[in-house]
């Protein structure tokens, strides 16, 4: 099998060298990642200014730009003549849960991928970049990446995903001393939570007024049942899907210990949307 692996927190990140580690011991996997973290970037592609790519002794190859810079230059030119197997990016410093997909650099990078038709997975670690010791942060990580490399032999998720277009594998690993604390792995829908406080104004330095945006999540803050069925109700489900429906949300699976696999539709355009808007006089 042959990887193309790439991240969001940089070439650096520890999560990146787990999973590359990990991966090298069932095929072939190279890595192209941004030179620095692109946290928050979603799919954003540098179409104004030209990259530049870096060869490290490691052997990866860094990119001045994003996530999904890297991806499609791979695809496009650094790798134009592999035929990778899938492409997997990660293993991201934290969760991706529910609405964060959206802002995402880590799935960004599997959306581009998937939009030309490469079998593409999104990983991270829940929990991930808690203040710990590097080697006990890098004994987490290593976990996570052994879990990702079970899941790719244990099971046909990966043909799986070949017969699934336009679809990304969101993944969610729990962060645990000990693998097996993890209790085995969950399909799951992509949940909703409020953001806690979605921006913080600061004051800065030079006494000018900014502000930090945030997508942290308060415990606390759940959607109420009503709120939840509303949401359902705006995109609900056909009668078909109804009796398939998943009761486990990604941040259920991974609060009660087990792996979250979430599979993330592109560039849908739901039925019954369309059924309503077409009845409006336009």
């Amino acid at each position: 099998m042959r990887f193309l692996i790439s991240n969001d927190d940089g070439v650096y990140a520890p999560g990146l060298l787990a999973l590359y580690q990990a991966l090298s011991t069932i095929g072939e996997a190279v890595v192209v990642a941004p030179m620095t973290e692109h946290s928050g970037c979603a799919s954003a592609l540098s179409i104004s200014t030209p990259l530049h790519t870096h060869q490290l002794d490691s052997g990866f190859t860094a990119v001045n730009g994003s996530p999904a810079d890297c991806i499609y230059l791979a695809l496009h030119e650094l790798y134009r003549d592999t035929p990778f197997d899938c492409v997997i990016t990660g293993i991201n410093s934290g969760a991706n849960l529910g609405q964060d997909v959206l802002f995402s650099g880590t799935f960004g990078a599997a959306l581009t991928a998937q939009i030309f038709g490469i079998p593409a997975i999104a990983t991270s670690l829940v929990g991930g970049g808690n203040k710990m010791s590097q080697q006990e942060e890098a004994s987490r990580y290593r976990i996570a990446a052994d879990e990702i490399v079970k899941l790719l032999v244990e099971t046909s998720i990966l043909s799986a995903c070949k017969n699934l277009p336009y679809h990304v594998l969101n993944v969610n690993i729990p962060d645990v001393e000990h693998a097996d604390d993890i209790k085995g792995r969950k399909i799951t829908s992509l949940g909703h939570r409020k953001i806690a406080r979605p921006v913080h104004p600061v004051i800065d330095p030079r006494g000018r007024d900014a502000y930090w945006l945030s997508l942290r999540k308060d415990p606390l803050e759940v959607l109420t049942d009503k709120e939840n069925m509303s949401l359902l109700l705006q995109d609900k489900l056909d009668q078909k899907q109804q009796s398939l429906a998943i009761p486990w949300t990604d941040d259920q699976a991974v609060a009660a210990g087990y792996l979250s696999l979430s599979p993330v539709r592109l560039h849908h355009t739901p039925d019954a949307a369309l059924e309503r808007l077409s009845a409006l006089a336009l």
